[in-house]
């Protein structure tokens, strides 16, 4: 063979020396013109760029021993639905442990209750960053359980939340919850009700004078006043979020707790059992991802 594409290009965590936007365009040269690419990397922006199919993560244990696993989607999984989350993916691979939430506002709070726990001295937590956590976005609360089997496969813990369906799961879909290593289904319809019902008046009148300046208040709902009493004020809440979902809203209300006795406790107490059950892997070696592309390329190299 002559040429470029007899080439086998090899090259350990790009990210290093280059941006992301270089990181995809290195990427994207190497793969149409080398016979071959092997790339290490814990780097979204490279990850992404390869098929799931070329995908091998690493990982060493507490004893040094390495190993690996390729991305094998389940039965049933659609190769459009890895596709369409393919950044999300790209770091999922790369984490400890991967907790699946069903939305956006969903997932701004993960990190804002995580936030509080963290700034909170009474407790002893470990924010997810630090623990090698990731949240995931399945954008519904149906979606939420077809990612259990994906992450399970690749040996990480698995964690899933959200709130009750309007319709009860498909039991095909319910099924696949049993792959999760902890699955909590909120007692609540939505998410607004359980920041309205789980977080103490006091914050929820913090909250709503902070976000009374914002340029993108929901007039329409009203403002708070001196004069209303805690159902009113939590009532104007929920009018609030539901309003400015997705807006940043929920994690704002969040963030003016003062400690743990005042976040939420549905998705508090899930965070610190995530913690809990990750200390003993907490000095585990961190995991990286080895994408190959070529058609000689063999599966697991």
């Amino acid at each position: 063979l002559k040429g470029d594409h007899s080439v086998i290009f090899a090259m350990e965590e790009p990210e290093i020396a280059l941006p992301p936007h270089a990181q995809r365009r290195l990427v994207d040269f190497v793969t149409k013109r080398m016979g071959q690419v092997i790339v290490t990397s814990h780097s979204p922006y490279v990850i992404e760029k390869f098929d799931h199919r070329s995908i091998v993560v690493l990982g060493r244990n507490g004893d040094g021993e390495l190993s690996s696993a390729p991305i094998a989607l389940p039965g049933g999984f659609k190769a459009k639905r890895y596709r369409d989350n393919r950044r999300q993916f790209a770091e999922a691979v790369l984490a400890r442990a991967v907790l699946v939430v069903e939305g956006d506002t969903e997932a701004d709070l993960i990190p804002a209750v995580a936030d509080v726990l963290e700034a909170d001295p009474s407790v002893d937590y470990l924010h997810p960053d630090l623990s090698g956590v990731t949240v995931f976005n399945a954008q519904s609360d149906s979606s939420v359980p077809l990612f259990a089997p994906v992450f399970k496969a690749l040996g990480k813990p698995v964690y899933g939340i959200h709130d009750t369906p309007v319709r009860p799961l498909e039991p095909d879909v319910a099924a696949k919850a049993a792959d999760f290593t902890q699955y909590k289904v909120i007692p609540y319809k939505g998410i607004e009700d359980l920041l309205t019902k789980e977080i103490p008046a006091a914050v929820h009148r913090r909250f709503l004078s902070t976000v009374a300046g914002r340029d993108d208040y929901p007039d329409k709902c009203g403002r708070l006043r001196p004069d209303m009493d805690d159902d009113t004020v939590q009532a104007l809440t929920f009018e609030v979020l539901k309003a400015r979902k997705a807006y940043g809203y929920g994690a704002a209300l969040v963030a003016e707790c003062g400690g743990l006795t005042e976040l939420p406790a549905s998705i508090a107490n899930l965070l610190m059992q995530i913690d809990s059950d990750l200390r003993p892997a907490a000095d585990d070696g961190v995991l990286s991802a080895l994408p190959e592309s070529g058609d000689d390329a063999p599966a697991g190299a």
